[in-house]
């Protein structure tokens, strides 16, 4: 039985070391249902990530599977001086409004990433209030030169957090502008 090229490679990419993982934020005040609009709107990136200066759209419809986003971090500057800023082209793969969750693949990017695949999930807080929800975003990608797992992991959990601080500062600011009677 002969073995070509091809299937020499897809058993490589099967032993191949993978990095998965999951991080979680807590959101004490907003629920599932009112958060959900925020993260789902799949172009908000850089309005609830202070470190996303830009995220708009590069291909596609907004909002349906396949359509790529375009997202850049701010200008960084290293020791030496020098200027570099980190991007990103994102496909969303697919989106569940119902289950609020989102996922996406990053197709190019200059952060030596080669493979990553991630699913942004809000999920309703327990109790009979209803009050409060979760952040959840995993991942599974290719380990990245430089970057340990659990370093990885620990910029993915800083990301989460910061987005569920921004996300109950938008709602706070919201539920303050309601009129009522």
């Amino acid at each position: 039985m002969e073995h070509n090229q091809e299937d020499e490679e897809k058993q490589e990419d099967e032993h191949k070391e993978k990095w998965q993982g999951c991080v979680v934020a807590k959101l004490r005040r907003a629920t599932a249902n009112k958060v959900w609009p925020l993260i789902g709107d799949y172009l908000s990136l850089s309005k609830l990530r202070p470190n996303i200066a830009l995220c708009e759209l590069v291909d596609g419809v907004p909002g349906q599977a396949g359509c790529v986003r375009y997202c850049a971090g701010a200008p960084t500057t290293d020791i030496s001086g020098a200027s570099s800023v980190f991007w990103a082209k994102e496909r969303r793969l697919g989106s569940d409004p119902s289950g609020h969750s989102l996922s996406y693949e990053i197709t190019e990017n200059n952060m030596e990433l080669t493979r990553y695949v991630a699913t942004l999930k809000v999920v309703a807080g327990s109790g009979d209030d209803d009050e409060g929800c979760s952040l959840e975003w995993s991942f599974e990608s290719d380990p990245m030169e430089g970057w340990s797992q659990e370093s990885f992991v620990s910029y993915l959990q800083n990301g989460v957090d910061t987005m569920a601080a921004k996300v109950e500062e938008v709602e706070e600011v919201l539920d303050h502008h309601v009129c009522r009677v």
